[in-house]
């Protein structure tokens, strides 16, 4: 799968639809804890990290990621930062206008990356208060992984 088989309308729906009525640090301690079930039932090699704010709340590191993966994790936080949307929407949204995120973008690659993998956790009337990573799989798949999870998380707390 690309990140072509994706589109700016449906990447917003999913942002919509996972707004949260609240989000706590046990929460987030939640979250990461569903996430993490999904990549060990995977056996993905990846981390997962839940953000509130600038804090990290929730971080594991399964067999087979590396610092590398840290330096992505902190790369996909930026965007959704900046942007307050996710990093695959980011990405999406400069590839349906033919551009390059890398080159068109402005922001130093170094610090900044547009890959599947940081969503933004936004409650209703509020807005974004965290993010929520995975970095470890192709793109798609990190992406898929916390819509997964957030699903989960969210239909729990119901």
């Amino acid at each position: 799968m690309t990140t072509g088989d994706y589109s700016t309308q449906e990447l917003l729906q999913q942002e919509k639809e996972l707004t949260l009525s609240s989000f706590t640090n046990e929460d987030a301690i939640g979250l990461g804890q569903e996430l993490l079930k999904l990549a060990l039932d995977q056996k993905a090699p990846v981390i997962v990290q839940v953000r509130i704010g600038e804090q990290i709340i929730f971080h594991s590191a399964l067999t087979g990621s590396s610092s590398k993966n840290d330096w992505w994790i902190n790369r996909k936080y930026r965007v959704v930062e900046k942007f307050k949307h996710s990093s695959m929407y980011v990405r999406v949204s400069f590839e349906e206008k033919n551009q390059s995120f890398e080159e068109d973008s402005g922001l130093d690659d170094e610090l900044y990356a547009a890959h599947g993998g940081g969503f933004p956790i936004s409650v209703t009337d509020i807005g974004m208060v965290g993010v929520a990573l995975v970095s470890g799989l192709p793109q798609v798949e990190d992406h898929k992984m916390i819509i997964k999870g957030l699903t989960n998380f969210k239909q729990a707390k119901s």
